[in-house]
């Protein structure tokens, strides 16, 4: 990959979303999603539910991208124009040509919809087509069962799990799911995210894709 790559300023811009650089100023944008427990259960960060908390979140993750380990995103919606999430890549390792897709989390009123598709289509087209990686790869906690489901519609080939790999903040001893795409499978995932986003979503007024 690029070693210059995966920094910010970048924007990426899909039909339906925008991935805006992660800023503080954000934290009154994805508080009222946050503090939602069905949102931050599977979060190693644990509750969400003050804007000090958000904002102690924010922070981090702003160290972890001046360190060059991690690129985080606010998600909105392109139209109508409001703060549904956030994403990121992470564990970037520039010289073996391979990134994380995580720290994904949605507002529970753009589950089951065209959302994180989009938003996982321009990531993952940034990060081959772009940045030249030649892996990506996303993981889940195992209790995690829709986020695997929706990791699986991607066409991410299931490698196995990570036995009590993370530490909870609860104390609980996580199990994690690892998934990856290879660069020679990319070709067939991205026709395959493009037909799923071919029917429109009534849901939103957003453009087509420029």
């Amino acid at each position: 990959m690029r070693e210059t790559g995966l920094r910010r300023p970048l924007t990426l811009t899909g039909r339906y979303v925008e991935l805006v650089p992660l800023e503080l100023a954000h934290a009154a944008d994805v508080l009222e999603i946050a503090r939602r427990p069905e949102v931050t259960r599977y979060l190693r960060t644990g509750p969400l539910a003050t804007r000090a908390a958000v904002e102690g979140m924010i922070r981090e993750l702003l160290e972890a991208e001046a360190a060059g380990t991690d690129l985080p995103f606010t998600t909105f919606l392109r139209s109508p124009r409001r703060a549904v999430g956030m994403t990121r890549f992470l564990r970037i390792e520039r010289s073996n040509d391979k990134v994380e897709i995580g720290g994904t989390w949605l507002d529970p009123g753009v589950w089951r919809t065209p959302v994180n598709t989009d938003a996982k289509l321009a990531m993952l087209r940034h990060a081959f087509d772009v940045e030249g990686a030649h892996r990506v790869q996303l993981q889940t906690d195992l209790r995690n069962e829709r986020s695997q489901r929706a990791i699986a519609r991607l066409g991410a080939h299931r490698e196995g799990v990570l036995r009590e790999d993370v530490r909870m903040p609860d104390g609980y001893r996580r199990s994690s799911v690892l998934y990856s795409i290879l660069v020679d499978e990319w070709p067939g995932v991205r026709a395959r995210l493009e037909r799923a986003l071919a029917t429109p979503w009534p849901g939103s007024s957003a453009a087509q894709p420029s």
